[in-house]
């Protein structure tokens, strides 16, 4: 069996947020702010500088001019993969509407080679424990993430991750020796907002937050 793959950020090799690439830094600064205010539901604003980002139940304060990531809620400084995921998504950010469509990661452009069994499985292993061992977590995680249920499966939720970027999870209990199943979708319009190595660093971060204390 293949071992889990180590995640960024505790892998000393990646650092924290500060070690994100300069490249994503420069997209995010040449953004043309106007595009924000393309759809006024769009819960992205532009604050003393600060891009206030919707990320997985919190707010993210991004600086492109000064290289400054930090949470509006917490004194906790962001992560790594939180960074990368954050100023890729900015960097990419485009008014689109969601397709009708739900797909596996494998099937976004380019992923097959990538989320393959045996290079980047999508992570799900946190998720599905606390679904099937600590459903009360499972509903808190749930709560503080924004999330909403969804009628597929034996029990599916969809996680507003970032403004036009919900994941879907679709559950299956165990039967007649079967274990429970989790299976992740994405909408069909992701490749648009993040590359294949991102969204996964996204769905690592999701599946992390049902490690939590309840």
């Amino acid at each position: 069996m293949m071992s889990e793959i180590l995640s960024p950020d505790k892998n000393p090799a990646y650092g924290d947020w500060t070690a994100c690439p300069a490249l994503l830094w420069e997209k995010v600064a040449s953004l043309e702010k106007r595009i924000f205010d393309v759809d006024p539901r769009n819960p992205i604003r532009i604050l003393s500088d600060f891009y206030h980002l919707p990320f997985l139940g919190k707010t993210l304060l991004v600086n492109p001019q000064t290289r400054q990531l930090k949470w509006l809620e917490s004194e906790n400084p962001p992560t790594f993969q939180e960074g990368l995921v954050a100023l890729t998504y900015l960097g990419h950010y485009k008014p689109i509407a969601l397709s009708k469509r739900w797909i596996s990661p494998i099937e976004l452009p380019g992923a097959r080679t990538f989320f393959s069994p045996g290079s980047h499985p999508p992570p799900t292993t946190r998720v599905l424990d606390c679904w099937v061992k600590r459903y009360s977590g499972f509903l808190q995680a749930i709560h503080r993430l924004g999330g909403t249920t969804v009628s597929i499966g034996d029990e599916a939720i969809e996680i507003p991750c970032l403004p036009l970027l919900p994941i879907r999870y679709i559950f299956y209990r165990e039967e007649k020796g079967l274990p429970a199943t989790v299976t992740p979708l994405v909408n069909a319009t992701l490749h648009l907002l993040l590359p294949p190595d991102v969204v996964w660093a996204l769905m690592n971060l999701v599946d992390q937050e049902f490690s939590k204390n309840d």
